[in-house]
């Protein structure tokens, strides 16, 4: 790589943002990975895709976030970012967002659905005329992808010490 002294366009911005969040989500793209392995099932998805309800519930220690508390976490934020980015004024409570910590099946799969549809329509808006004229918006959508990397990681180490 090398450093240039242009001016990036914020569209071009939003589409680097668009891409690291995707590769978070869904996994590396064809031409490679940024920085989740590179490997078809190294995203999100494809990795609480694996999991039972039974393990997604198992918290990380006493009184420690499961996997579906991380899960859902991530389904809120970015039940948050639509809703901000639909015109609603950003004012999380966090507190909600760890609300989740035992699944059954049932619940195990809407949580997964549901993670999937906030994605979807996040990912549609960063992909159409998203207005970014605040800066705390962009600086949101920046967060994205750093943001779902550190609790993939959790997600990922979590499950990792249940196998052991």
């Amino acid at each position: 790589m090398r450093a240039t002294s242009e001016t990036m366009p914020v569209a071009d911005v939003i589409a680097v943002a668009r891409e690291f969040f995707a590769e978070a989500y869904e996994g590396p793209a064809p031409q490679g990975s940024w920085f989740v392995s590179p490997r078809p099932d190294a995203g999100l998805f494809d990795t609480v895709a694996r999991l039972s309800a039974q393990r997604a519930s198992r918290p990380s220690r006493a009184n420690g976030p499961s996997i579906a508390a991380h899960v859902e976490h991530l389904r809120w934020t970015l039940e948050r970012v639509n809703a901000t980015v639909a015109g609603a004024p950003w004012q999380p409570d966090w507190s909600e967002s760890w609300s989740v910590s035992e699944v059954d099946d049932a619940a195990w799969d809407e949580l997964r659905s549901a993670l999937r549809r906030e994605f979807d329509q996040l990912r549609a808006a960063l992909g159409g005329a998203l207005g970014v004229g605040d800066p705390m918006l962009l600086r949101g959508v920046l967060a994205l992808a750093p943001h779902a990397a550190y609790h993939l990681g959790a997600i990922r180490l979590l499950a990792a010490q249940q196998e052991a």
